[in-house]
């Protein structure tokens, strides 16, 4: 009993102390290493098709510093090419804000090892996103014309079924009333 007792033991010592012979393939145990989401992600983020996304995470992460959150909220995205900072925006509010916002970007920007040859800040607003947004919207008029006008009888003796007839009547009714209105 006391040789488990002090194997236990032992490998609690190995285990605390992270020896490479617990952790060895001459172990017992099995070796496994643990990844978390920073490792899985920057081992994502190293690979050579994402410099794009790294480029503007750089980017997006210095505005946040710079700007307030509500001047913030209002860039879509944003990335640095030519010495110039490209910010594309929701509305003409917002470009109108970060319009003033230009020579304060650029000072802070300069003050950055990445982006010290920065020029100018251009600002614009992304037409893509706004008819986008505009295409969400639905008209509450049906896109098609009623042909009945709820006029018909109910002889349905089962009092489920002749509920669920009286709403479709009232729902065409409602359809008509909505027609009438738009024409």
């Amino acid at each position: 009993m006391s040789t488990q007792s002090e194997k236990k033991q032992e490998l609690k010592e190995l285990y605390f102390k992270n020896e490479k012979t617990f952790f060895s393939k001459r172990s017992k145990f099995i070796s496994y290493t643990m990844k978390d989401t920073t490792h899985i992600l920057s081992n994502i983020a190293s690979n050579g098709r994402f410099t794009e996304i790294r480029s503007r995470y750089k980017v997006l992460k210095l505005l946040s510093t710079i700007l307030l959150k509500s001047q913030f909220d209002w860039i879509l995205y944003a990335y640095y090419r030519k010495n110039t900072l490209f910010l594309a925006t929701k509305n003409h509010i917002g470009q109108s804000e970060l319009n003033l916002q230009k020579l304060t970007l650029i000072q802070y920007f300069k003050q950055s090892k990445y982006y010290n040859d920065i020029q100018k800040v251009s600002v614009f607003r992304d037409e893509s996103y706004i008819n986008l947004k505009n295409e969400k919207k639905e008209v509450t008029s049906p896109r098609y014309k009623e042909q009945s006008y709820a006029i018909f009888s109910n002889t349905l003796s089962n009092d489920i079924h002749n509920k669920i007839l009286e709403k479709i009547r009232k729902k065409i009714q409602k359809i008509q009333k909505i027609q009438k209105k738009h024409i």
